[in-house]
Protein backbone atom coordinates (compact mmCIF):
# COMPACT_ATOMS: atom_id res chain seq x y z
CA UNK A 1 0.00 0.00 0.00
CA UNK A 2 1.17 3.53 -0.64
CA UNK A 3 0.90 6.26 2.01
CA UNK A 4 -2.54 7.48 0.87
CA UNK A 5 -3.94 3.95 0.85
CA UNK A 6 -2.48 3.25 4.27
CA UNK A 7 -4.00 6.41 5.74
CA UNK A 8 -7.37 5.55 4.21
CA UNK A 9 -7.16 2.02 5.64
CA UNK A 10 -6.28 3.33 9.12
CA UNK A 11 -9.15 5.84 8.91
CA UNK A 12 -11.55 3.00 8.03
CA UNK A 13 -10.17 0.91 10.89
CA UNK A 14 -10.66 3.78 13.34
CA UNK A 15 -14.17 4.25 11.96
CA UNK A 16 -15.07 0.70 13.02
CA UNK A 17 -14.14 1.48 16.64
CA UNK A 18 -16.48 2.86 19.28
CA UNK A 19 -16.66 6.68 18.99
CA UNK A 20 -15.27 7.07 22.51
CA UNK A 21 -11.92 5.84 21.23
CA UNK A 22 -11.65 8.45 18.47
CA UNK A 23 -12.85 11.25 20.73
CA UNK A 24 -10.23 10.26 23.30
CA UNK A 25 -7.27 10.25 20.92
CA UNK A 26 -5.06 13.30 21.37
CA UNK A 27 -4.28 13.53 17.66
CA UNK A 28 -4.27 11.62 14.37
CA UNK A 29 -0.69 10.46 14.96
CA UNK A 30 -1.92 8.54 18.01
CA UNK A 31 -4.47 6.81 15.78
CA UNK A 32 -1.60 5.66 13.56
CA UNK A 33 0.36 4.51 16.61
CA UNK A 34 -2.64 2.53 17.87
CA UNK A 35 -3.06 0.87 14.47
CA UNK A 36 0.65 0.01 14.30
CA UNK A 37 0.43 -1.52 17.78
CA UNK A 38 -2.44 -3.71 16.67
CA UNK A 39 -0.58 -4.73 13.49
CA UNK A 40 2.49 -5.70 15.52
CA UNK A 41 0.40 -7.69 18.04
CA UNK A 42 -2.37 -9.27 15.95
CA UNK A 43 -1.55 -12.65 17.43
CA UNK A 44 -2.79 -11.55 20.87
CA UNK A 45 -5.04 -8.52 20.36
CA UNK A 46 -8.55 -8.31 18.96
CA UNK A 47 -8.89 -6.27 15.78
CA UNK A 48 -11.12 -3.82 17.61
CA UNK A 49 -8.99 -1.63 19.89
CA UNK A 50 -12.10 -0.61 21.80
CA UNK A 51 -12.30 -4.23 23.01
CA UNK A 52 -8.71 -4.34 24.27
CA UNK A 53 -7.87 -4.18 27.94
CA UNK A 54 -6.99 -0.60 28.97
CA UNK A 55 -3.42 -1.76 29.65
CA UNK A 56 -3.00 -2.64 25.97
CA UNK A 57 -4.16 0.79 24.79
CA UNK A 58 -1.85 2.36 27.39
CA UNK A 59 1.04 0.20 26.14
CA UNK A 60 0.43 1.57 22.64
CA UNK A 61 -0.08 5.24 23.52
CA UNK A 62 0.94 5.93 27.10
CA UNK A 63 -2.69 6.72 27.96
CA UNK A 64 -6.13 5.17 27.49
CA UNK A 65 -8.19 7.11 24.94
CA UNK A 66 -11.32 5.42 26.29
CA UNK A 67 -11.00 6.87 29.80
CA UNK A 68 -13.78 9.38 29.10
CA UNK A 69 -11.54 12.35 28.30
CA UNK A 70 -12.52 14.06 25.05
CA UNK A 71 -9.58 15.58 23.20
CA UNK A 72 -9.71 18.04 20.35
CA UNK A 73 -6.71 17.65 18.07
CA UNK A 74 -4.99 20.91 17.22
CA UNK A 75 -2.53 19.24 14.79
CA UNK A 76 -2.00 15.77 13.36
CA UNK A 77 0.73 15.26 15.95
CA UNK A 78 3.31 14.40 13.29
CA UNK A 79 4.92 17.84 13.57
CA UNK A 80 5.37 17.40 17.32
CA UNK A 81 6.84 13.91 16.83
CA UNK A 82 9.36 15.13 14.24
CA UNK A 83 10.42 18.02 16.47
CA UNK A 84 10.99 15.60 19.37
CA UNK A 85 12.96 13.23 17.15
CA UNK A 86 15.13 16.09 15.85
CA UNK A 87 15.83 17.28 19.40
CA UNK A 88 16.76 13.74 20.48
CA UNK A 89 19.04 13.38 17.47
CA UNK A 90 20.79 16.67 18.23
CA UNK A 91 21.27 15.68 21.86
CA UNK A 92 22.64 12.23 21.01
CA UNK A 93 24.99 13.70 18.44
CA UNK A 94 26.36 16.17 20.98
CA UNK A 95 26.80 13.84 23.94
CA UNK A 96 30.30 14.33 25.31
CA UNK A 97 30.33 11.18 27.43
CA UNK A 98 29.03 7.73 26.54
CA UNK A 99 29.71 4.36 28.14
CA UNK A 100 31.88 3.31 25.20
CA UNK A 101 32.91 4.74 21.86
CA UNK A 102 30.21 4.38 19.20
CA UNK A 103 27.24 3.92 21.57
CA UNK A 104 25.28 6.57 19.71
CA UNK A 105 25.83 5.19 16.18
CA UNK A 106 22.82 2.87 16.06
CA UNK A 107 20.33 5.30 17.64
CA UNK A 108 21.54 8.08 15.34
CA UNK A 109 21.15 5.83 12.30
CA UNK A 110 17.61 4.88 13.39
CA UNK A 111 16.67 8.53 13.94
CA UNK A 112 18.21 9.50 10.60
CA UNK A 113 16.12 6.80 8.87
CA UNK A 114 12.92 8.25 10.36
CA UNK A 115 13.96 11.78 9.45
CA UNK A 116 14.95 10.78 5.92
CA UNK A 117 18.58 11.90 6.33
Amino acid sequence: MNARETLAHVADWLGWQEETLSFGLRNAFDGLRLYDHWMANQDRLDEMADEWEPKDRIAALGYDPMDGTNNEAKTTGADVAVTAIEKARTLLDSVAFVAKEGDTRKPLAALDAVLGR
